[in-house]
């Protein structure tokens, strides 16, 4: 039976015994799943039984439709396993109740960060795991495990007694890490004061990390962060706004000579191919030939624009009305 809480009057579980087969899997988790994930919950079911209890919606037309645990339904199928504990909840009083159910339960479900899993990692190899037993458990790369487990070794102690104690989130103490062992105590002893949030801290610590970093900054930054932090937002803003202004400027010289270069290149080809003697399809190319004709003179009439107000001679070997001679 489900207990109560007298205080409330609601009901603290909803866990119900139903029929594994009664139960429509949902085909949205079931894209995103994957097959190694089937296989762990087939090994942690036979062992211990469902760790995660999956939640079902009852449907007004009596269905029962799962919103979370995709991975335990087809491990039980798999297992042949007939009844299951679930979490049923009712969606008959809203067509969108099953949408904002799955998005509520996809909203509890948050994975332990890098430093986590390094500090987990490592109480097992204290206990005796092996690496090796490791990677085949949670089917991970021995890279992955090594970097989990360089994290933990990274960070200072002190640091570490502060996430122990809760006073800085594991989030926030796995981007501290990656500053220099002399510093980490000092930056998240004042962010812990200050109450940076752990995007903050990302964006401190990588201002800290970049080599063009002035000394200043980086004093600043451990110092008086929210001051550092406006510093560095002031800079990209800035840099920002002359990268905008070098856009609507003019090209810049050297591109030019590029462009100019590139287009005698491919004048020179083609003039080559058309001296030579080759004979060309006129209804292929005719049409073609036209059309650079006429944007070479417009090309024509925009570089005499921009050498002079009054033009230039275009040469004795070169008429805008036909195109370009073939010479010696």
């Amino acid at each position: 039976m489900p207990e109560r809480c007298e205080s409330m009057d609601k009901y603290i579980s909803k866990v119900k015994e139903v029929d594994v087969a009664a139960v429509a899997g949902n085909k949205t988790l079931a894209a995103a799943m994957d097959r190694r994930a089937v296989d762990r919950c087939k090994k942690a079911i036979e062992k211990l039984g469902i760790v995660h209890t999956p939640v079902v919606g009852t449907a007004m037309d009596g269905r029962r439709l799962l919103l979370s645990g995709q991975s335990e339904l087809t491990a039980l199928r798999e297992l042949g396993v007939r009844k299951m504990d679930a979490i049923e909840i009712d969606i008959t009083d809203d067509a969108n109740a099953k949408a904002r159910f799955s998005l509520l339960l996809m909203s509890l479900w948050e994975k332990p960060g890098a430093l986590c899993e390094g500090l987990l990692l490592q109480e097992a190899l204290n206990a005796g795991t092996s690496r090796l037993e490791l990677q085949t458990m949670l089917d991970k790369s021995a890279s992955w495990i090594s970097n989990r487990l360089a994290l933990v070794t990274r960070l200072d102690g002190n640091v570490y007694e502060l996430v122990k104690s809760g006073l800085l989130e594991p989030r926030s103490a796995q981007e501290v890490a990656r500053l220099p062992a002399e510093v980490q105590f000092a930056f998240a002893e004042i962010a812990v004061r200050e109450g940076l949030p752990k995007s903050a801290v990302e964006q401190l610590v990588a201002g800290y990390r970049d080599e063009s970093c002035p000394d200043a900054v980086k004093a600043q930054i451990l110092r008086d962060p929210r001051a550092a932090l406006k510093r560095m937002a002031d800079k990209r803003r800035a840099v920002k706004s002359g990268r905008s202004d070098h856009i609507k400027g003019s090209e810049p010289p050297d591109i030019i000579v590029e462009i100019i270069k590139a287009t005698r290149q491919q004048m020179a080809a083609l003039r080559r191919v058309l001296c030579s003697g080759m004979s060309f399809e006129a209804g292929v190319h005719l049409e073609t030939l036209k059309e650079l004709r006429s944007e070479l003179i417009t090309l024509f009439a925009v570089v005499s624009k921009s050498i002079s107000p009054a033009g230039i001679s275009p040469g004795k070997n070169h008429t805008p009305e036909t195109g370009v001679e073939c010479s010696g």
